[in-house]
C-alpha cells in the first residue's frame, strides 16, 4: 500500500476537529497488550480525563468495558472487543466505542446534556418524565492493563509481518498522532467489488454494494482510488453521521448514520452529485465546499436548517418532510497539495432549538396569562399567544371551547350516556368561519357531531388526548377547508385534545384542539411539551377563577365598607399616634438586631435604614433619604436588574410582599453574619468565605398600602446569607465526596473498614470481608468483632497492643498480622498463609473523643513469602561462599605446606653441593696425578651437577604450583569482590631485576638472552622510589615472562628483553606499540585499598615485554585476556597453562588504574604491554625505603655471592658434558642482584669462578643479637627443615610442637621471670622445660642444652596448630609481656601459615605478630626478616 502522508489521513482529520474527547486504543492479541495510541486536542485540554491514561488501575471498569469480548469466529483463538457501540455512563459522561477492525477501537466521550429550565408552574397530572435508562455495561472480561507508548520517534517504517497477520501491531507511533501504521490496522473490505462489514451492518453494505457505481462518475467499486477507499473504510466504521463528496462532480458517499439523515432519499443519494442532495440546500452546500482551502483544519460551521423527505406512515400515503437542525464539519481530502474531495461530518441540534423555542412559548404563555383577570380574557389572550408563536407550523391550528354546565335538563340524553356538558367556542387559529365540523355550541350530553365525541372521550382523559391520521383518531373532515399557518398548506398529521381544570379534582372548563406540526413526529419530547403546556394552562386558569372570587367578594361587602370606612376615620388619628410611637420604638430595636432593616418611599428612596443595612450594603450613612442610584452602586452590576424589577413588582401589582437575592460588593465581614455552632463543628472555612469580594443578601420586601390601595412604604429586611450558600455548597461537596469515597472503597483492591475501640465493626467493604473470611452482614444488626474471629491468636496481643497505642499517642499505627485464611495465586499453585499490614487511623467525634478508628488491610502474603525466601537464598548464598572460602583456604593451606618443604629441600640440596665443590675445588690437569684419581673427581663433579640440576627442577616445579595456587586464589579474590591493592614504596627497577633474576636459571638452561632496558622518558623523570603494589604489578610481568619464555625456547633466535618507560599523562594506542584491550570494569579505575588520601602526583609506568616467539593471528589475539581462554587448542597440548595468566593480568592492570594490549605478527615475535598508575611518595617513605633497601641488601651479600659462585662454577665445568633437564614449569627462583647499567644482561651461557674454594666448612656468620629462635610447629617435617636450614646459618634452635608447649619453653627460657605464683604451674610442666632438638629426619625430640636455660631472640609462630593455635598462643604471650613476666623487651613474633588471603594476615597481625610469612618461603628471606625484627626489637 503507498505511504500516506499524516495530514492526509482522513481518520485522524476527522478526530483533530472533534471537539469531543477521543482517543483510539490498538487492541493486540496475546501476547500484545492493548495500548493507548491516540489522543484528539479536545483529550488533551480535559485534565481530569488524563487520569484514564496515567492512572489506569483507578478506572479499570472503563477499561474493561473498553476491551469487553464477544465470541470469536471459527477459526480464531481469541475473542476481539465487542463491535456493538452501545454507551457507558462514567465520569459524568455517555463513552461510545466503535470497533473499526478487529485490532483498532475508536472511543469517545459524550457530556450529559444540561437539565433543561423548569418552568415555574404548578404540576396538576402526574409528570411524564421517564428517567434515562442506567447504562448497559457490557460482560467484563479480565483486567487488561494497557500500555501507552513512549519515546516514539517522529517518523516510522514498518517491515516484517503484512497487515494481514492476526495479532500484528505496529510497535512505534509518533507522539499524538496515529501515523501510516494505523492504516494497515484496517483490513481490506474491499473484494470483487463487494463492501464487507461486521454483520450487524451488513444490510446497509448489501445496499451500497448493490448501488450501480459502474454508472456514476466513480466508476465500479474495485476501481476507486486508494484513497477513497481508505476514507470510506473510515466512515463505515465511524458511529457518526458522515458522508464524503468525492471528485469534481462531489459524488456523495456516506455511512449508516447518515443515510438515518437522509430519509427516503436513501440509498438514492448514493452516488448523486451534491448539488441534487438536500432540496434546496444542496446547491449551498456545494458552493460552502468549493470555498473550502486545502490547508483548512475543518472549522464548525453554522447551525443549518434541513427538511429531511421522509417516507409515509401510512401504506401508499403521500411522504412527509422532518424539520432538521444540523451543524456540520467539511474536511478537505488532499494529496500531494491537491484537494480529492470532501469529509461532512455532521452533528444534529433539532432537540436543543426545539427545547429553547419550545420553553420560550410557554414562559410568554405565562407571562401574558398572569394579565388575565377573567376567564373570558383568559380565552382570548390565550389564542393571542399561540397566534404569536414563531415559527406558525409549531402551532398550525387551534380550537378553543369554554366548557358549562348545560341547564337544558329537558334534553334527552346522548347514547353514549355523555356528560350534561355545554361547549361554546371561545375561538380558533387557521379555522374559517362557518367551517362545518367546528360549531359555536357543541352539547356533550345529546351531540352526534364529530367533535362531540372527541371532547366526551377527553373529559374522562387523564392526560391529553392524540388524535392521529395514521389510526383515524383524527377525522378528514376536520382537516378540510383549513387555512394552515405557512406549512406550504400541508395539513398536520395529529393533533391532540388538551382539557383544561383549574385543579385535579375541579371539572373540565376548557378544551383545546391544537394542531401538531406536520414537519415533526410526536415523540417523547414532543409529549413532555404538550404535557407541560397543559400545566401551564391548568394553573393560569386556577389564578384567574380565584381572582374573578375575590372581586366577587369585595363587591358584596362594599356597603360595609362605608360603615367601616367612617369607624376607622376616627381610630385613624388614634392609630397614628400610636404609629408614630411604634415606629420610634422599631428604630430603637432595628439598631441592635443582626438584620438590615429599611423603609422606602414609593420612589425607591431609601428614607431610613439601620446600622445593620449600611453594613451589609456597604452604603455610606447619609443625613437625607438615600437615592436609588446610590443605593445600587453598592450592588453588582449583573444583580441591579433584580432589584429594580421587584420593586416594580411591588410597585405595580397587587401583591403585598416579594422575596428576592443579590449581590453586594465588598469583603465579608463575619461578626455581620449569622453565627451557629454547627459551623464550627461542621469543619466551614470561615476564615476563607472572610476572603469572599462580595456577599449574597437575601431581601423580603412588604408594601404597607393605605385604605385605597396606594403603597405608603414598602419595609424590606435584609440577610447576609453569604454563610449559608458557602455551608450549602459545602454540604453539596462532601455528600459529592462522600458517595466517591463509598464507591472508591467498593472497588479498592484492599480492605477497608470502621471499628469502635471495642473491636465491633461498623462497616466495611467486600475486600476486608473476603480477607477476614466473613460472611458479609448489616453491622448495625449484627455483632461482628473481626479481629477475634479473623487474626490468629499469636498476635491477636499485637493488634490490641497497637489500638491501646493509637488511642494513647493519638497517631496512625501500622502492625502486620497473620489471618487464619489463607493466599492463594489466581493459577492455584501457589498457597500461603495470609499476612496483611493493618493501618489504623484514630477518629475523632464532634466532641474531639477517640470512639473508633478507620482500618486498611493490605495483603502482603506474597511479599512475605518472597522474603522469607529470599532470606534464606540469601543464607544459603552465605553459607556456600563461607564454604568456598574454607575450601580455598584448605587448598591452599595443603598445597603450601609440602611446597615449602620442596623449597627448603632445593635449597638444602642447592647449598650442600654447593659446598661440596667448594671443598673438592675444580679439577687440575697434571701428568703427576693418578689416572684413577681424576677419574674419580670428574665422576664425583658430575653427580654434584646433576643433583644441583635436580634440585633445580623441584625450584622450578615448587614454584609453578606455587603459581597456580595464587591464580586460584588471585581469581576467587577477583569472584568475590575481595582482591585489595596495597601500594607501598618500590624503586620500580629494582623491582623488575628482582622478577628478570627469578628466570635467570631457565633462561641460562634454554639459552635464551633474557635483558631489560629503561627508556629515557623514565630517566627524563628522575624517578628513584614510587607508591604502587609491587606483589600485584611483579604477578603481571611474572605472567607475560613466563609466556614470552615459554613459546621463545625452542626458535632459532631466542631473546626477551623488557622495556620500562614512564609518563606523566595516560599512555593510549597512539603513544604505544600495542593495541590496549578495552576495560571491562569501571570501579577498577580508582580502587585504592590503602585508604591513603595523601598520595602525590600521578605517574604512569609502561612496561613493554617483547619476545622472538612464533607470534599470533589476529584470530588468536581475539581471544586474549579471557578467562581459561588460550591462544589455540595446540597452546595447551605443547606448552600447558591454565588459560588464566592473561586474564589476571588483564583484571590486575585494570584494579591500578591500567590498560593491557599486545602487538605481534606470526612468525616474528610478540609484544605484551601494559601500564600502571603509580603515585610520587612523600619524603618520609622514601627515607624509610631507602633503610629498608640497604638492610635487605646487606643481609643477602653473602648467602648470594657462595650461591653464585658455587651455581656458575658448577655450570661451567659442565657446559659441554652436561645434560639439562628440560622441565615445564614456569616461574624458577633465584636470588636478585642490583645493578645500576640502563642495560643489564642477566644470562651468561659460561662462567668460571673468580677463585677456588678449598674446604670451607664453617657456616655464615650470624648477628650475634640472634640468642635463639623458637619454633612452634606442629608438621615434623617442616620443624626438621626449618630447623636445620637456621641452624646452618649458625642459628640455635628449639622446637615446640603446639602453643601449650611454646608457653612451657617460654617459660624456661632466660626471657621469663619467675614469681611464687608461678610455682604450681612449674610444677605442672615439669619434665618439659628442656628445649627439644631434632637430630634425625624422624624428628625425635632431645635436649640440646640440659644444664642451661634456652634463649629466645625471636618466635616462628605456625597458626593452625592442635591444642593451641598460634594466634592464641601469640596473645597470651603479649599478655605475660603486658603483666611483666617477659624480661629484655618485646619478644619478635613471625607467623608462619599457609593461608595467604589479607583478612588472615590482618588478624594474625592484631593478634599480636610482628610479620606474617605465607608459605612456601625460602629461608634466606626468613633469615631477613629475623635479622630485621631483632634490629628494631634492639
Amino acid at each position: 500500500m503507498k505511504s500516506t502522508p499524516l495530514l492526509d489521513a482522513s481518520i485522524i482529520d476527522l478526530l483533530e476537529a472533534d471537539p469531543r474527547p477521543s482517543l483510539i486504543v490498538a487492541y493486540g492479541l496475546p501476547p500484545h497488550p492493548p495500548a493507548v495510541v491516540y489522543t484528539n486536542p479536545a483529550f488533551g485540554t480535559q485534565s481530569d480525563l488524563q487520569t484514564l491514561i496515567t492512572h489506569q488501575h483507578d478506572h479499570q471498569v472503563l477499561w474493561d468495558w473498553v476491551t469487553s469480548p464477544q465470541q470469536p469466529p471459527p477459526g480464531q483463538e481469541s475473542p476481539a472487543p465487542a463491535k456493538g457501540g452501545g454507551s457507558f455512563m462514567y465520569m459524568n459522561a455517555y463513552w461510545t466505542r466503535s470497533l473499526v477492525t478487529r485490532e483498532i477501537i475508536v472511543v469517545g466521550a459524550n457530556e450529559l446534556p444540561p437539565n433543561p429550565p423548569t418552568p415555574t408552574i404548578h404540576i396538576l397530572t402526574e409528570s411524564l418524565t421517564t428517567p434515562l435508562p442506567s447504562p448497559a455495561v457490557g460482560p467484563c472480561i479480565k483486567s487488561t492493563t494497557f500500555t501507552q507508548p513512549t519515546n516514539l520517534p517522529n517518523s516510522v517504517q514498518f517491515s516484517g509481518p503484512s497487515p494481514s497477520d492476526a495479532g500484528w501491531i505496529p510497535s512505534e507511533v509518533t507522539p499524538g498522532k496515529l501515523v501510516q501504521a494505523l492504516l494497515v490496522f484496517l483490513p481490506c473490505f474491499i473484494f470483487s467489488g463487494v463492501l464487507t462489514l461486521p454483520v450487524e451492518q451488513q444490510p446497509f453494505i448489501d445496499v451500497v454494494s448493490n448501488v450501480n457505481w459502474a454508472a456514476t462518475p466513480l466508476g465500479p467499486m474495485t476501481e476507486w482510488p486508494k484513497r477513497l477507499e481508505q476514507t470510506f473504510k473510515q466512515i463505515l466504521a465511524d458511529s457518526r453521521p458522515i458522508s464524503i463528496c468525492w471528485g469534481p462532480s462531489l459524488i456523495t458517499l456516506y455511512n449508516e448514520a447518515f443515510a438515518k439523515l437522509c430519509g427516503s432519499q436513501h440509498p438514492a443519494m448514493l452516488g448523486m452529485p451534491v448539488e441534487k442532495t438536500w432540496n434546496d440546500a444542496g446547491p449551498l452546500l456545494k458552493q460552502k465546499l468549493r470555498s473550502v482551502s486545502p490547508k483548512q483544519r475543518g472549522a464548525l460551521e453554522d447551525e443549518w436548517r434541513f427538511f429531511v423527505e421522509r417516507d409515509s406512515e401510512t401504506k401508499g400515503g403521500p411522504k412527509w418532510l422532518e424539520e432538521v437542525y444540523l451543524k456540520f464539519q467539511i474536511l478537505p481530502i488532499t494529496e500531494n497539495g491537491d484537494i480529492l474531495g470532501f469529509t461532512h461530518a455532521v452533528a444534529e441540534t433539532t432537540g436543543m432549538r426545539l427545547w429553547e423555542r419550545r420553553m420560550k412559548m410557554l414562559i410568554d404563555l405565562g407571562d401574558n396569562l398572569v394579565t388575565a383577570r377573567d376567564v373570558s380574557s383568559y380565552w382570548e389572550k390565550t389564542l393571542q399567544q399561540l397566534a404569536a408563536v414563531e415559527p406558525l407550523h409549531d402551532i398550525p391550528m387551534a380550537i378553543m371551547y369554554s366548557v358549562e354546565d348545560d341547564t337544558d335538563s329537558a334534553a334527552p340524553a346522548a347514547p353514549q350516556g355523555g356528560p350534561a356538558k355545554l361547549c361554546r367556542l371561545a375561538g380558533t387559529l387557521a379555522v374559517p368561519e362557518q367551517h362545518p365540523v367546528v360549531l359555536n355550541t357543541i352539547k356533550l350530553g345529546t351531540g352526534q357531531d364529530t367533535l362531540a365525541a372527541i371532547f366526551r372521550k377527553s373529559l374522562t382523559a387523564p392526560h391529553p388526548l392524540l388524535l392521529q391520521s395514521i389510526d383515524g383518531t383524527l377525522p378528514q373532515t376536520l382537516l378540510q377547508g383549513m387555512d394552515w399557518r405557512r406549512s406550504d398548506g400541508v395539513p398536520c398529521r395529529a393533533a391532540v385534545v388538551l382539557p383544561i381544570r383549574p385543579t385535579k379534582r375541579e371539572n373540565v372548563m376548557g378544551l383545546l384542539v391544537l394542531g401538531l406540526n406536520p414537519r415533526r413526529p410526536y415523540d417523547h419530547e414532543y409529549r413532555q411539551y404538550v404535557s407541560l403546556l397543559s400545566q401551564k394552562l391548568a394553573t393560569s386558569l386556577a389564578s384567574v377563577v380565584l381572582l374573578e372570587e375575590e372581586a366577587r367578594r369585595g363587591r358584596s361587602a362594599a356597603q360595609q365598607a362605608a360603615y367601616d370606612r367612617a369607624v376607622l376615620q376616627k381610630e385613624l388619628e388614634f392609630q397614628t399616634k400610636e404609629a408614630n410611637e411604634s415606629l420610634q420604638l422599631f428604630e430603637a430595636v432595628a439598631k441592635f438586631v443582626p438584620v438590615g432593616m429599611s423603609f422606602s418611599d414609593p420612589d425607591g428612596q431609601i428614607t431610613f435604614a439601620n446600622d445593620a443595612w449600611h453594613e451589609i450594603t456597604g452604603c455610606t450613612q447619609a443625613d437625607g433619604p438615600i437615592s436609588t442610584e446610590t443605593f445600587l452602586k453598592c450592588v453588582k452590576e449583573e444583580d441591579r436588574g433584580i432589584i429594580i424589577d421587584a420593586h416594580k413588582k411591588i410597585i405595580t401589582e397587587s401583591s403585598r410582599s416579594t422575596e428576592f437575592e443579590f449581590r453586594v460588593k465588598g469583603r465579608v465581614d463575619l461578626p455581620l453574619m449569622r453565627r451557629s455552632p454547627s459551623f464550627e463543628t461542621a469543619g466551614l472555612d470561615l476564615v476563607s468565605i472572610g476572603e469572599l469580594t462580595e456577599r449574597h443578601v437575601h431581601a423580603i420586601s412588604r408594601a404597607e398600602r393605605a385604605p385605597d390601595g396606594k403603597i405608603i412604604r414598602v419595609l424590606t429586611c435584609l440577610t447576609d446569607v453569604t454563610v449559608h450558600k458557602r455551608t450549602a455548597e459545602e454540604a453539596v461537596w462532601r455528600a459529592q465526596q462522600a458517595e466517591n469515597l463509598k464507591r472508591m472503597a467498593e472497588f479498592a483492591t484492599v480492605g477497608m473498614c470502621d471499628m469502635n475501640l471495642d473491636g465491633r465493626l461498623l462497616g466495611a467493604n467486600n475486600v476486608f470481608y473476603e480477607m477476614c473470611g466473613l460472611e458479609k452482614a448489616d453491622p448495625s444488626k449484627v455483632n461482628i468483632k473481626p479481629w477475634e474471629t479473623a487474626v490468629v491468636p499469636e498476635d491477636s496481643d499485637l493488634i490490641n497492643e497497637k489500638v491501646a497505642k493509637m488511642v494513647a499517642e493519638d497517631r496512625v499505627q501500622i502492625v502486620e498480622v497473620r489471618l487464619r485464611t489463607t493466599w492463594a495465586s489466581e493459577d492455584g499453585k501457589l498457597t500461603l498463609p495470609r499476612w496483611v499490614q493493618a493501618t489504623m487511623m484514630p477518629v475523632r467525634s464532634t466532641e474531639g473523643v477517640i470512639q473508633s478508628f478507620t482500618g486498611c488491610l493490605s495483603d502482603v502474603s506474597l511479599q512475605k513469602w518472597q522474603l522469607e525466601v529470599e532470606k534464606e537464598r540469601k543464607e544459603e548464598a552465605i553459607e556456600s561462599r563461607r564454604h568456598q572460602e574454607n575450601f580455598i583456604d584448605m587448598t591452599s593451606h595443603e598445597m603450601r605446606n609440602p611446597l615449602s618443604a620442596i623449597i627448603h629441600c632445593a635449597d638444602a640440596i642447592t647449598a650442600t653441593l654447593g659446598k661440596v665443590l667448594e671443598i673438592i675445588g675444580p679439577s687440575t690437569s697434571s701428568p703427576d696425578l693418578n689416572f684413577e684419581i681424576e677419574d674419580w673427581h670428574a665422576e664425583i663433579e658430575s653427580l654434584l651437577a646433576s643433583s644441583i640440576d635436580s634440585a633445580e627442577t623441584i625450584v622450578d616445579c615448587a614454584q609453578h604450583q606455587k603459581r597456580i595456587v595464587d591464580d586460584i586464589l588471585t581469581m576467587s579474590k577477583l569472584d568475590s569482590n575481595l582482591l585489595a591493592i596495597t601500594p607501598t614504596t618500590v624503586n620500580p627497577i629494582v623491582m623488575v631485576r628482582e622478577a628478570l633474576k627469578m628466570f635467570e636459571i631457565e633462561a641460562r638452561r634454554d639459552d635464551i638472552n633474557l635483558d631489560m632496558d629503561v627508556a629515557q622518558s623514565y630517566k627524563d623523570l628522575n624517578i628513584t622510589y614510587l607508591d604502587f603494589d609491587p606483589s600485584r604489578l611483579k604477578q603481571i610481568l611474572i605472567n607475560l615472562l613466563t609466556n614470552a619464555l615459554k613459546f621463545t625456547n625452542r626458535r632459532p633466535t631466542k631473546h626477551v628483553s623488557v622495556t620500562v618507560s614512564a609518563s606523566l599523562s595516560r599512555p593510549t594506542e597512539a603513544t604505544s606499540r600495542v593495541q590496549f584491550i578495552p576495560r571491562s570494569q569501571d570501579e577498577g579505575d580508582e580502587d585504592d585499598s590503602s585508604g591513603n588520601d595523601n598520595r602525590g602526583d600521578s605517574v604512569f609506568l609502561m612496561f613493554e615485554v617483547n619476545d622472538t616467539g612464533q607470534g599470533l593471528s589476529e584470530e588468536e589475539q581475539r581471544t586474549l585476556f579471557q578467562r581459561f581462554v588460550q591462544a589455540s587448542s595446540r597452546t595447551h597440548v605443547n606448552h600447558g597453562g591454565s588459560g588464566l595468566g592473561l586474564f589476571i593480568s588483564r583484571r590486575l592492570t585494570e584494579f591500578q588504574g591500567g590498560q593491557i594490549g599486545v602487538a605481534s605478527q606470526p612468525g616474528v615475535g610478540s609484544t605484551f604491554a601494559f601500564y600502571t598508575e603509580a603515585f610520587r611518595p612523600s619524603e618520609e617513605a622514601i627515607k624509610e625505603a631507602e633503610t629498608n633497601s640497604a638492610v635487605t641488601t646487606a643481609a643477602r651479600a653473602p648467602a648470594v655471592a657462595i650461591a653464585r659462585r658455587s651455581v656458575n662454577g658448577v655450570r661451567s665445568r659442565n657446559t659441554s658434558d652436561s645434560a639439562t633437564p628440560t622441565s615445564d614449569c614456569a616461574t624458577p627462583t633465584s636470588l636478585p642482584e642490583a645493578s645500576t647499567s640502563a642495560t643489564t644482561p642477566i644470562t651468561k651461557t659460561s662462567s668460571s669462578l673468580p677463585y677456588p674454594l678449598r674446604r670451607i666448612r664453617r657456616s655464615p656468620a650470624v648477628d650475634s643479637r640472634i640468642r635463639g629462635v623458637l619454633i612452634v610447629e606442629d608438621n615434623r617435617i617442616n620443624q626438621w627443615i626449618t630447623r636445620r636450614g637456621l641452624e646452618n646459618m649458625g642459628v640455635v634452635v628449639d622446637v615446640a610442637e603446639d602453643g601449650v608447649e611454646c608457653l612451657q619453653k617460654l617459660r624456661s627460657s632466660d626471657r621469663y621471670i619467675e614469681s611464687d605464683s608461678d610455682d604450681d604451674d612449674e610444677d605442672e610442666g615439669e619434665g618439659g622445660g628442656a628445649p627439644i632438638t631434632l637430630n634425625s629426619p624422624t624428628c625425635s625430640a632431645v635436649s640440646s642444652q640440659p644444664e642451661s636455660k634456652f634463649s629466645v631472640s625471636v618466635i616462628l609462630m605456625d597458626i593452625e596448630m592442635p591444642v593451641l593455635d598460634g594466634l592464641k598462643c601469640t596473645k597470651t604471650i603479649r599478655d605475660l609481656e603486658r603483666a611483666g613476666k617477659i624480661t629484655g623487651g618485646r619478644i619478635p613474633i613471625i607467623a608462619v601459615s599457609a593461608n595467604a588471603k589479607p583478612e588472615q594476615i590482618n588478624e594474625a597481625l592484631a593478634a599480636g605478630c610482628d610479620e606474617v610469612m605465607t608459605k612456601p618461603y625460602h629461608l634466606v628471606d626468613l633469615m631477613e626478616r629475623i635479622k630485621q625484627l631483632v634490629s628494631s626489637a634492639t
